[in-house]
């Protein structure tokens, strides 16, 4: 009866302990964001420089999946642009011209928010380039000098603060100080994950596609920028639609980038 009573004890004993490694191991997991390979996963695409109707703008516009237009102002397909982003249930950024630290003053267009310009003018061009338009937010076309600024941030985010605007930060510089005005205008700020193209080469825009996706089915969600124009244009059109079946196979859901906000929420 002794051996049979020890025997009994140590059964007991195993449980006990067995349950409490498998209820910690519960708890360990659900302290982590662990995205399963076969649960659902977004992708922003955003096509920058739209408007001026350079190569690839059909093709992108004709593309069969949800993203958004990045779209320069002032320019001759601007409004048309727009509006056949959004007739196809797409969204529109206002793709705002901003100083950088490189490049030709030529490649910021018409009317580029500069760290020479006083606060009156800065805001007078967000007014022209904000006012009226269908746009959910706005991102930066270069800027890596414009967005280290503060006194440009600062007047940047109290107007997009003031129509209701969120921000993607293209990420032309790590100092982007994006994050900090962001939370003192309460701006919904979203950052970009990966640049698709700047290549002429198909298959390594596939390749920054694949990144993205590993990062969305990492993270949850991944935002990605690609253009119309010499940085992309139809190469970028058909990679896209070259993986976007594939993509949706293994999980991938593309969405528009206000979209993430939401979504970000659950992750």
């Amino acid at each position: 009866m002794k051996r049979r009573y020890g025997f009994n004890i140590g059964i007991v004993v195993f449980m006990v302990v067995l349950a409490l490694g498998i209820n910690f191991f519960r708890e360990d997991m659900g302290s982590r964001a662990v995205i399963s390979q076969n649960e659902k996963s977004y992708i922003a695409i955003v096509i920058d420089d739209m408007g001026g109707g350079a190569e690839g703008t059909e093709e992108i516009l004709d593309l069969p999946i949800k993203f958004t237009g990045a779209v320069m102002p002032k320019q001759s397909r601007s409004d048309i642009d727009a509006a056949l982003l959004i007739a196809n249930g797409n969204s529109v950024l206002a793709h705002i011209p901003m100083e950088a630290k490189k490049g030709k003053r030529s490649w910021l267009g018409e009317s580029p928010i500069l760290t020479e310009l006083s606060d009156d003018e800065i805001r007078e061009i967000l007014s022209a380039e904000l006012d009226g338009k269908p746009f959910v937010g706005a991102n930066n076309h270069m800027g890596s000098r414009a967005t280290e600024d503060p006194r440009i941030m600062d007047i940047l985010f109290s107007e997009l603060s003031e129509r209701g605007l969120i921000f993607l930060d293209s990420m032309t510089t790590p100092d982007s100080l994006s994050g900090e005005y962001g939370e003192k205008y309460g701006v919904p700020v979203l950052k970009r994950d990966v640049f698709l193209d700047s290549t002429d080469s198909k298959e390594e825009v596939i390749n920054n596609l694949n990144k993205t996706k590993e990062i969305a089915q990492k993270n949850g969600y991944a935002i990605c920028i690609g253009h119309v124009g010499a940085e992309g244009g139809l190469i970028t059109a058909e990679a896209i639609k070259e993986v976007c079946d594939d993509f949706e196979n293994d999980g991938i859901e593309f969405v528009t980038v206000e979209k993430i906000l939401s979504i970000k929420k659950d992750f």
